[in-house]
Protein backbone atom coordinates (compact mmCIF):
# COMPACT_ATOMS: atom_id res chain seq x y z
CA UNK A 1 0.00 0.00 0.00
CA UNK A 2 1.41 3.20 -1.09
CA UNK A 3 1.75 6.38 1.74
CA UNK A 4 0.32 9.70 0.33
CA UNK A 5 2.86 12.27 1.35
CA UNK A 6 1.45 15.94 1.85
CA UNK A 7 3.54 18.87 1.54
CA UNK A 8 3.30 20.62 5.02
CA UNK A 9 2.82 24.03 3.25
CA UNK A 10 -0.81 22.44 2.50
CA UNK A 11 -1.08 21.00 6.36
CA UNK A 12 -0.01 24.57 7.34
CA UNK A 13 -2.31 26.45 5.27
CA UNK A 14 -5.35 24.27 6.34
CA UNK A 15 -5.15 24.22 10.11
CA UNK A 16 -4.95 28.49 9.65
CA UNK A 17 -7.91 27.90 8.38
CA UNK A 18 -9.43 25.73 10.61
CA UNK A 19 -8.45 27.60 13.55
CA UNK A 20 -8.57 30.67 11.92
CA UNK A 21 -5.74 31.79 12.25
CA UNK A 22 -4.88 34.97 10.66
CA UNK A 23 -2.59 35.20 7.39
CA UNK A 24 -0.83 38.38 5.88
CA UNK A 25 -3.38 40.34 4.39
CA UNK A 26 -2.93 41.23 0.81
CA UNK A 27 -1.53 44.17 -0.47
CA UNK A 28 -1.80 46.36 -3.60
CA UNK A 29 0.71 49.08 -4.78
CA UNK A 30 0.29 52.59 -4.99
CA UNK A 31 1.90 54.21 -7.75
CA UNK A 32 1.77 58.24 -8.44
CA UNK A 33 3.21 60.86 -10.67
CA UNK A 34 2.70 64.41 -11.65
CA UNK A 35 4.67 67.53 -12.28
CA UNK A 36 5.11 70.36 -9.58
CA UNK A 37 6.60 73.46 -9.06
CA UNK A 38 9.69 73.57 -7.43
CA UNK A 39 8.53 74.94 -4.39
CA UNK A 40 5.19 73.01 -3.89
CA UNK A 41 3.25 71.98 -0.85
CA UNK A 42 2.53 68.15 -0.35
CA UNK A 43 0.56 67.13 3.07
CA UNK A 44 -0.21 62.84 3.40
CA UNK A 45 -2.15 61.97 6.62
CA UNK A 46 -3.59 58.99 7.75
CA UNK A 47 -2.68 55.28 8.83
CA UNK A 48 0.63 55.14 6.51
CA UNK A 49 2.91 52.56 9.27
CA UNK A 50 6.25 53.76 7.61
CA UNK A 51 6.81 56.84 4.90
CA UNK A 52 9.92 57.54 3.81
CA UNK A 53 10.36 61.06 2.37
CA UNK A 54 13.44 62.39 -0.23
CA UNK A 55 14.15 65.07 -1.70
CA UNK A 56 15.39 65.32 -4.99
CA UNK A 57 16.18 67.96 -7.88
CA UNK A 58 13.33 66.57 -10.17
CA UNK A 59 10.51 68.97 -10.23
CA UNK A 60 7.99 66.70 -9.49
CA UNK A 61 6.15 64.29 -6.88
CA UNK A 62 6.30 60.50 -7.00
CA UNK A 63 4.25 58.35 -3.95
CA UNK A 64 4.82 54.41 -4.21
CA UNK A 65 4.51 51.78 -2.12
CA UNK A 66 2.23 49.42 -0.33
CA UNK A 67 -0.89 49.47 1.33
CA UNK A 68 -3.62 46.86 2.19
CA UNK A 69 -6.00 45.57 -0.34
CA UNK A 70 -9.12 46.81 1.61
CA UNK A 71 -7.30 50.07 2.50
CA UNK A 72 -8.39 53.87 0.46
CA UNK A 73 -5.68 55.95 -0.57
CA UNK A 74 -7.14 59.27 -2.04
CA UNK A 75 -6.77 62.49 -2.49
CA UNK A 76 -4.63 64.59 -5.88
CA UNK A 77 -3.12 67.54 -6.55
CA UNK A 78 -4.36 70.91 -7.05
CA UNK A 79 -4.17 71.71 -10.74
CA UNK A 80 -6.36 69.84 -12.73
CA UNK A 81 -4.34 70.06 -15.89
CA UNK A 82 -0.49 68.39 -16.86
CA UNK A 83 1.07 71.35 -15.71
CA UNK A 84 2.91 71.79 -12.98
CA UNK A 85 0.78 71.72 -9.68
CA UNK A 86 1.39 73.66 -6.82
CA UNK A 87 0.43 71.66 -4.37
CA UNK A 88 -1.06 68.02 -3.53
CA UNK A 89 -3.29 66.53 -0.51
CA UNK A 90 -3.40 62.46 -0.03
CA UNK A 91 -4.96 60.74 2.75
CA UNK A 92 -4.46 56.76 3.82
CA UNK A 93 -7.64 55.11 5.45
CA UNK A 94 -7.50 51.45 6.20
CA UNK A 95 -10.60 49.55 7.49
CA UNK A 96 -9.49 48.90 10.98
CA UNK A 97 -7.84 52.23 11.89
CA UNK A 98 -4.45 50.20 12.36
CA UNK A 99 -1.29 52.23 10.85
CA UNK A 100 -0.26 49.67 7.65
CA UNK A 101 1.36 49.92 4.54
CA UNK A 102 4.87 51.38 3.63
CA UNK A 103 4.91 54.61 0.99
CA UNK A 104 8.30 56.51 -0.51
CA UNK A 105 7.61 60.47 -1.26
CA UNK A 106 9.80 61.84 -2.86
CA UNK A 107 9.34 65.26 -3.54
CA UNK A 108 11.42 68.68 -5.05
CA UNK A 109 14.50 69.69 -2.70
CA UNK A 110 12.45 73.14 -2.23
CA UNK A 111 8.87 71.90 -1.60
CA UNK A 112 7.17 71.89 1.83
CA UNK A 113 5.69 68.47 3.12
CA UNK A 114 2.96 67.77 6.01
CA UNK A 115 2.97 64.26 7.40
CA UNK A 116 0.51 62.92 9.87
CA UNK A 117 -0.10 60.06 11.34
CA UNK A 118 -0.89 57.35 14.27
CA UNK A 119 1.91 55.08 15.24
CA UNK A 120 4.26 55.54 12.32
CA UNK A 121 8.10 55.43 11.09
CA UNK A 122 8.93 58.72 9.39
CA UNK A 123 12.26 59.51 7.87
CA UNK A 124 13.38 62.26 6.21
CA UNK A 125 16.10 63.52 3.93
CA UNK A 126 17.45 65.85 1.61
CA UNK A 127 14.38 68.66 2.12
CA UNK A 128 15.59 71.75 2.19
CA UNK A 129 12.13 73.42 2.25
CA UNK A 130 9.54 73.45 5.22
CA UNK A 131 9.23 70.04 6.85
CA UNK A 132 5.87 69.80 9.49
CA UNK A 133 5.71 66.08 11.38
CA UNK A 134 3.09 64.63 13.41
CA UNK A 135 3.17 61.28 15.24
CA UNK A 136 1.59 59.71 18.21
CA UNK A 137 4.13 56.77 18.47
CA UNK A 138 6.98 55.55 16.83
CA UNK A 139 9.86 57.31 15.24
CA UNK A 140 11.02 60.40 13.30
CA UNK A 141 14.39 60.99 11.87
CA UNK A 142 15.24 63.84 10.01
CA UNK A 143 18.89 64.48 8.06
CA UNK A 144 19.56 67.64 6.23
CA UNK A 145 18.65 71.35 6.85
CA UNK A 146 15.51 72.31 6.13
CA UNK A 147 14.66 76.09 6.18
CA UNK A 148 11.98 75.42 8.54
CA UNK A 149 11.10 72.09 10.92
CA UNK A 150 8.73 70.91 12.64
CA UNK A 151 8.30 67.66 14.52
CA UNK A 152 5.57 66.57 17.63
CA UNK A 153 5.28 63.39 19.05
CA UNK A 154 3.71 61.89 22.22
CA UNK A 155 5.79 58.85 22.93
CA UNK A 156 7.85 58.76 19.53
CA UNK A 157 11.39 59.18 19.73
CA UNK A 158 13.05 62.13 17.49
CA UNK A 159 16.43 62.52 16.31
CA UNK A 160 17.55 64.98 14.08
CA UNK A 161 21.09 65.03 12.03
CA UNK A 162 21.47 68.26 10.18
CA UNK A 163 21.16 72.56 10.77
CA UNK A 164 17.49 73.50 9.87
CA UNK A 165 17.50 77.46 9.90
CA UNK A 166 14.43 77.50 11.91
CA UNK A 167 13.56 74.20 14.67
CA UNK A 168 10.56 73.08 17.01
CA UNK A 169 10.91 69.51 18.43
CA UNK A 170 8.19 68.67 20.96
CA UNK A 171 7.20 65.13 23.15
CA UNK A 172 5.56 63.78 25.72
CA UNK A 173 7.72 61.05 26.71
CA UNK A 174 9.81 60.60 23.11
CA UNK A 175 13.50 61.30 23.47
CA UNK A 176 15.05 63.89 21.75
CA UNK A 177 18.39 64.25 19.84
CA UNK A 178 19.53 66.86 17.84
CA UNK A 179 22.72 66.77 16.37
CA UNK A 180 23.49 69.97 14.80
CA UNK A 181 22.71 73.75 14.97
CA UNK A 182 20.03 75.91 14.38
CA UNK A 183 19.60 79.85 14.17
CA UNK A 184 16.33 79.44 16.16
CA UNK A 185 15.79 76.03 18.00
CA UNK A 186 13.14 75.29 20.65
CA UNK A 187 13.37 71.50 22.38
CA UNK A 188 10.76 70.81 24.43
CA UNK A 189 9.44 67.28 26.58
CA UNK A 190 7.34 66.84 29.18
CA UNK A 191 9.63 63.14 30.59
CA UNK A 192 11.93 62.05 27.65
CA UNK A 193 15.39 63.20 27.44
CA UNK A 194 17.12 65.86 25.29
CA UNK A 195 20.35 65.23 24.16
CA UNK A 196 22.30 68.11 21.93
CA UNK A 197 25.34 65.78 21.05
CA UNK A 198 27.13 69.04 18.83
CA UNK A 199 26.32 72.13 16.73
CA UNK A 200 26.69 75.54 16.89
CA UNK A 201 23.38 78.03 17.75
CA UNK A 202 22.53 81.00 17.63
CA UNK A 203 19.57 81.08 19.67
CA UNK A 204 18.29 78.04 21.41
CA UNK A 205 15.98 77.19 24.68
CA UNK A 206 15.07 74.11 26.18
CA UNK A 207 12.61 73.24 28.30
CA UNK A 208 11.36 69.55 30.00
CA UNK A 209 9.11 68.82 32.83
CA UNK A 210 11.33 66.17 34.66
CA UNK A 211 13.24 65.03 31.76
CA UNK A 212 17.06 65.13 31.92
CA UNK A 213 19.02 67.45 29.34
CA UNK A 214 22.42 66.54 28.17
CA UNK A 215 23.66 70.19 26.04
CA UNK A 216 26.86 69.30 24.60
CA UNK A 217 26.93 72.41 21.57
CA UNK A 218 28.19 75.66 20.99
CA UNK A 219 26.48 79.03 21.61
CA UNK A 220 27.64 81.31 18.69
CA UNK A 221 28.76 84.71 19.45
CA UNK A 222 26.03 87.42 20.70
CA UNK A 223 23.59 84.19 20.95
CA UNK A 224 21.76 82.49 23.81
CA UNK A 225 20.92 79.15 25.14
CA UNK A 226 18.29 78.98 27.72
CA UNK A 227 17.54 75.72 29.87
CA UNK A 228 14.46 75.22 31.92
CA UNK A 229 13.34 71.96 33.66
CA UNK A 230 11.55 71.39 36.69
CA UNK A 231 12.91 67.89 37.81
CA UNK A 232 14.88 66.76 35.39
CA UNK A 233 19.06 66.68 35.80
CA UNK A 234 20.79 69.19 33.65
CA UNK A 235 24.27 67.80 32.05
CA UNK A 236 25.92 70.76 30.57
CA UNK A 237 29.82 70.92 28.16
CA UNK A 238 30.67 74.21 26.67
CA UNK A 239 33.46 74.77 24.60
CA UNK A 240 36.52 76.85 25.77
CA UNK A 241 36.36 78.93 22.41
CA UNK A 242 32.68 80.08 23.60
CA UNK A 243 32.27 83.67 22.96
CA UNK A 244 32.35 85.63 26.20
CA UNK A 245 29.31 87.37 24.69
CA UNK A 246 27.51 84.42 24.34
CA UNK A 247 24.49 83.92 27.46
CA UNK A 248 23.85 80.70 29.32
CA UNK A 249 21.12 80.31 31.58
CA UNK A 250 19.83 77.91 33.30
CA UNK A 251 16.90 77.43 35.39
CA UNK A 252 15.65 74.57 37.57
CA UNK A 253 14.13 73.49 40.81
CA UNK A 254 16.66 71.25 41.90
CA UNK A 255 19.89 72.97 42.16
CA UNK A 256 21.75 69.67 43.04
CA UNK A 257 20.97 68.46 39.55
CA UNK A 258 23.36 70.96 37.29
CA UNK A 259 26.11 69.21 36.49
CA UNK A 260 29.52 70.87 34.55
CA UNK A 261 31.26 67.94 33.04
CA UNK A 262 34.21 68.00 31.47
CA UNK A 263 37.68 69.84 31.11
CA UNK A 264 36.76 71.88 28.34
CA UNK A 265 33.95 73.63 31.17
CA UNK A 266 35.31 73.71 34.22
CA UNK A 267 33.47 75.95 37.28
CA UNK A 268 34.47 76.86 40.31
CA UNK A 269 32.57 75.34 43.10
CA UNK A 270 32.05 78.07 45.33
CA UNK A 271 30.12 79.56 42.32
CA UNK A 272 27.55 76.77 43.19
CA UNK A 273 24.39 77.31 45.56
CA UNK A 274 25.15 76.79 48.99
CA UNK A 275 22.71 74.08 50.45
CA UNK A 276 19.19 74.90 51.23
CA UNK A 277 19.13 77.44 48.72
CA UNK A 278 15.65 78.65 47.01
CA UNK A 279 14.34 75.20 45.01
CA UNK A 280 13.94 77.66 42.44
CA UNK A 281 16.89 79.58 40.74
CA UNK A 282 18.56 80.75 37.81
CA UNK A 283 21.95 80.47 37.11
CA UNK A 284 23.76 82.53 34.64
CA UNK A 285 27.10 81.67 32.82
CA UNK A 286 28.02 84.68 30.87
CA UNK A 287 31.99 85.24 31.77
CA UNK A 288 34.77 83.10 30.83
CA UNK A 289 37.75 83.41 33.36
CA UNK A 290 41.34 82.07 32.71
CA UNK A 291 39.93 79.53 30.30
CA UNK A 292 36.61 78.18 32.24
CA UNK A 293 33.46 79.36 33.15
CA UNK A 294 31.70 80.79 36.25
CA UNK A 295 28.25 80.76 37.37
CA UNK A 296 28.17 84.82 37.78
CA UNK A 297 24.74 84.80 39.31
CA UNK A 298 22.37 82.96 41.52
CA UNK A 299 18.65 84.14 42.46
CA UNK A 300 15.65 83.23 43.30
CA UNK A 301 13.17 83.51 40.36
CA UNK A 302 10.04 85.53 40.86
Amino acid sequence: MTTLEIPRAVIWSALAAVLGVPTLAAQRSVDIRRAVTPTASVRITGAFAELRIRGWTKDSVVITGTIPVDARFGGGFMSPTAAGSPGAKFYLETSSGIPAGKLELRVPVSARVWAKSGSATIDVEGVTGGLDLNIIGGSVHVAGNPHELTVESMDGAVSVDGSPSWVRLKTATGDIVFNGGSEDAGLTTVSGTIRVPAGRFDRARIQSVTGAVDFAGDVARGGSLDIDTHGGAIDLRLPISISPRSRVQLRMRSPSGLRWLGARAAVRKSALPPAGAAPVSTFEASRRISGSWLVRRCSPLT
